[in-house]
């Protein structure tokens, strides 16, 4: 398979936990550096050809999803690692080592039909996609592990078979529902629960919808343990909508459009501090225990709160014993005295990346801090790194390449290159 040499070649790298082959390198032994991820049946290390590029990237425990856009308009849904619960679809109850077309026969039913997969989640052992079809219901198809109710399917039991959500049971202004009325905007799991995002046909109203682990409130009210099936959180979104959502191991997080912010669930670690009192942001974040603000002001500054254990605050502590402070990441400053330019970030299970450019350079590089275990954050060394640093380029390192985006998740992390 030859590609032409004026095609512009997309590698996908990504470094950290690998037990079951999530990274899809070819292995399942841990990566301390940042490797090319297999796509099978491809030339190694590059995505399949005429890929624009990819829409998501979804990462359970050791399980990742990858959303494929190609030049003709199509869009396929690849998985690696860990598919012992179901979680990559009936055909691979095993392990995958490299990145492998997922389908499955529910999946073949809906694109029979003319349905595209648009978006993806993963929770802890459990995926989740969205099919779309212009003047259709929106479908939502879920599969894996039904702990915690993560399925939302109403049944107890595990189960490997894909099923497809029902929202019928939902009461909205006193009335019925069905699915055919909403419209799935974004969908969004933590390890343990998930949020939709959802607009109703008829009224354009938006709301949100979840299900999974629910005992610390992070899906609305603390009285139920958990819903195995879709409920409504009682968050009145009309007014101010869902700009993005964020969720961590037991709390949630909304940016509204206003660029106002709601947080729910356990505030044990500090993910919630002082929440409300923040404007100006466009984007939200959460490691499992921590909670991340980027505003839209000219430093373009990256708010912490929560959790600091293994340094993932990015900023001294300067925190006493039960008390708790948000404050900014504290990123070095560059040759001119100035701040680097944050373009965006992305939040692991305990660890956060982020493309920057240099003050006065359009250069993209990747800078990471926080739990490092896993060698996560492809510095070949697993101590934790407590304040931001240059992850990519790496030193010594061959690639070259613009930086597309970043993903992080349960100890791993992802970086999109275009060459």
């Amino acid at each position: 398979m030859e590609a032409s040499p004026q095609t512009p070649y997309l590698r996908l790298l990504a470094a950290g936990s690998n037990a079951r082959g999530q990274l899809a390198n070819g292995s399942d032994d841990d990566s301390h550096t940042f490797k090319e991820c297999r796509f099978i049946n491809c030339i190694e290390g590059i995505l399949p050809p005429n890929t624009l590029g990819i829409l998501q990237l979804a990462t359970g425990a050791n399980h990742t999803l990858a959303l494929l856009e190609f030049d003709d308009g199509r869009r396929e849904l690849w998985g690696c690692g860990d598919g012992r619960k179901g979680q990559l679809g009936p055909e691979y109850m095993a392990q995958l080592t490299e990145f492998t077309p997922i389908s499955m026969p529910l999946y073949k039913y809906y694109a029979s039909q003319g349905y595209t997969c648009c978006l993806i989640a993963a929770a802890w052992e459990t995926s989740y996609l969205v099919l779309k079809l212009p003047s259709r219901p929106d479908v939502v198809i879920s599969m894996g592990s039904n702990d915690f109710g993560a399925l939302g399917v109403g049944t107890k039991q595990a189960t490997a078979t894909p099923a497809v959500l029902s929202f019928d049971h939902l009461i909205i202004e006193g009335r019925s529902i069905n699915s055919s009325e909403l419209i799935v905007e974004s969908i969004v799991a933590g390890p343990r629960h998930v949020v939709l995002h959802v607009r109703a046909v008829l009224n354009s109203e938006h709301m949100l919808i979840g299900w999974g682990l629910a005992r610390h409130g992070q899906l609305g009210d603390t009285k139920i343990v958990n819903y195995d099936r879709p409920h409504i959180i009682s968050l009145d979104i009309s007014l101010d909508p869902v700009q993005t959502c964020s969720l961590g191991l037991q709390h949630t997080v909304v940016c509204h459009q206003s660029g106002q912010t709601t947080a729910f669930g356990s505030n044990k670690k500090g993910q919630l501090h002082k929440m409300d009192s923040w404007g100006r942001v466009r984007q939200v974040g959460c490691t499992w225990n921590g909670t991340y603000l980027l505003r839209d002001d000219n430093g373009n500054t990256l708010l912490s709160t929560g959790s600091n254990a293994h340094g993932q605050l990015g900023r001294e502590s300067q925190v006493e014993e039960n008390e708790v402070t948000v404050g900014p990441v504290e990123f070095t400053l560059s040759h001119d005295g100035k701040l680097p330019s944050l373009r965006s970030f992305a939040c692991g299970s305990e660890h956060v990346i982020a493309a920057i450019s240099p003050s006065g350079s359009s250069d993209t590089e990747v800078w990471g801090w926080g739990w490092n275990e896993h060698g996560n954050l492809g510095l070949d060394h697993t101590d934790d790194v407590p304040k931001p640093i240059k992850i990519w380029p790496a030193e010594g390192h061959a690639l070259d390449g613009r930086i597309v985006r970043v993903w992080a998740g349960n100890g791993t992390s992802w970086i999109l290159l275009k060459t």
